[in-house]
């Protein structure tokens, strides 16, 4: 009878446990078949409804909360100045009009040379830029948006080719929802200098005090320019203020902005 009554309690018990498990799974396919479907009625790129700031994901407005930064759309961004527009080569060697890369998208422009070696220089803007590009791209719709910009200081050593190289090597993982990153130079000095002082670059070239000659530094206060899709300039960032969230929290405030349709 003991015995009876032990075989009934160890079966009772594995029909439990065989329970649990067979549920265990039957809610893990559950969920999966639930974001199947989710992901299968929504198109890569496809626009999200509902307002911009519900397409930035959790993880970012926690890391933009941590900055203390105000909540964007509560600021405006005045119109600094229209982006000036010149003639630059592209990757391919072809001489193309800046503006086209200028308007149209939210654009970080910044200047660069491929042999700077200050820290807090053009790699600092580099792996900021690309922190911004790998958030931008969870939400698709909002990196088809976006577009970053190198024009290089440097148009006797930082020819075609090598912009080429450049694009290829920043954008070698990149989807067809990622954001548009370019690498530009241009024909000569004659035609970089005015493009310089319309932005208000400021650089210097670096003379050998030995030599008397050009070195291959070119000294110069690191800036990013954030641009309307219209073609102008609506914040600078230096070192002193440049992170990711600021870069994140200003281009949702002219998403939100663009979406109320304001200062067109």
């Amino acid at each position: 009878m003991i015995y009876n009554l032990q075989f009934k309690f160890l079966i009772a018990g594995l029909i439990f446990i065989a329970s649990v498990v067979i549920g265990y799974f039957l809610r893990s396919d559950i969920q999966n078949y639930a974001l199947a479907d989710a992901l299968s009625n929504t198109t890569i790129g496809q626009k999200i409804s509902g307002p911009i700031e519900n397409k930035f994901n959790k993880e970012l407005q926690t890391r933009i909360a941590k900055q203390g930064l105000a909540a964007a759309g509560t600021y405006e961004l005045s119109k600094i100045f229209k982006a000036p527009d010149a003639e630059v080569l592209n990757g391919k060697g072809e001489t193309v009009k800046l503006k086209k890369f200028t308007e149209g998208k939210y654009t970080l422009l910044t200047f660069f040379y491929e042999f700077c070696s200050d820290a807090k220089g053009c790699p600092f803007a580099m792996s900021t830029m690309q922190i911004v590009k790998q958030y931008l791209e969870k939400t698709p719709s909002l990196s088809k948006q976006v577009r970053m910009v190198h024009i290089s200081f440097d148009p006797e050593r930082d020819t075609s080719v090598m912009m080429a190289g450049l694009e290829k090597k920043t954008n070698r993982e990149n989807k067809p929802y990622s954001v548009e990153w370019k690498f530009l130079t241009t024909k000569n000095y004659d035609v970089l200098i005015p493009l310089i002082d319309g932005y208000g670059q400021n650089v210097d070239i670096a003379i050998d005090p030995k030599t008397g000659k050009r070195t291959l530094d070119f000294p110069h206060v690191l800036k990013i320019f954030l641009i309307d899709p219209n073609g102008y300039v609506r914040e600078i960032y230096s070192t002193t203020f440049l992170n990711p969230e600021m870069l994140l929290n200003d281009i949702e405030t002219l998403m939100i902005e663009t979406e109320k349709g304001v200062n067109k």
